[in-house]
């Protein structure tokens, strides 16, 4: 299974994106995460297509949008357009019907398609769903603030590991993963670590995200 680390821009200084996104290729990131948040789903806002489409122009880094979103059905094409590889949509904004309708419409568009579980949400609501997903996201803290305390999922990724049994599926985590929370993460079978402040207000980017993807390994592998 590919370890993958995945820098949050929303922990990022925005003030200086581009450089921001140059120094995370260079620290070697596999992709880059890219919240987007209405206001609804979460008590919060966040960038949105607009600056995606810039971000597509200056990386070719594989880009993950994850729809902290009410509607996420009525932005596709635009997160398609601006540059998105990746769509996430989390599992209780609909019933079971539409939420399958809205990952077909994702990978209508060629892109690949992710179910998110915020942490009160049990991990056999991924079930129905996972014929039509490329990936689950398993947050480890609650959506919508960056820099909350990491929250141990870890039976949460066994379940979900096992109802995955041999597809080939990544399990992505996100929220106050560092170089020893993803221990936990990746010891439960946790192979994408999206990582925000600990990249990003680390002395040295490259070095944390070394570390982070060394360390899942080993415990991946254990």
């Amino acid at each position: 299974m590919n370890i993958l680390t995945a820098p949050s821009l929303f922990a990022c200084d925005l003030i200086n994106i581009e450089k921001e996104i140059y120094r995370t290729e260079a620290a070697g990131a596999d992709m880059i995460h890219f919240d987007i948040m209405d206001g609804v789903y979460v008590p919060n806002l966040s960038i949105g297509f607009d600056l995606l489409r810039a971000v597509r122009s200056v990386t070719d880094l594989p880009i993950d949008a994850h729809m902290m979103t009410v509607n996420p059905q009525n932005y596709i094409q635009r997160l398609a357009d601006a540059g998105a590889d990746i769509i996430t949509i989390h599992s209780d904004i609909a019933d079971t019907p539409a939420i399958r309708r809205i990952l077909e419409e994702i990978h209508n568009y060629g892109l690949m398609a992710a179910v998110a579980l915020k942490p009160k949400v049990p991990a056999s609501a991924v079930i129905p769903y996972l014929d039509l997903c490329d990936m689950i996201l398993v947050m480890t803290v609650e959506p919508g603030f960056s820099g909350q305390s990491f929250m141990d999922m870890s039976e949460k990724i066994r379940m979900i590991k096992e109802y995955i049994g041999s597809d080939p599926i990544s399990i992505q985590v996100d929220g106050g993963i560092n170089e020893e929370t993803v221990k936990v993460c990746a010891k439960a079978g946790a192979n994408v670590f999206v990582v925000g402040s600990a990249a990003y207000r680390a002395k040295s980017m490259k070095e944390t995200l070394t570390n982070i993807k060394n360390n899942a390994k080993e415990a991946y592998c254990d």
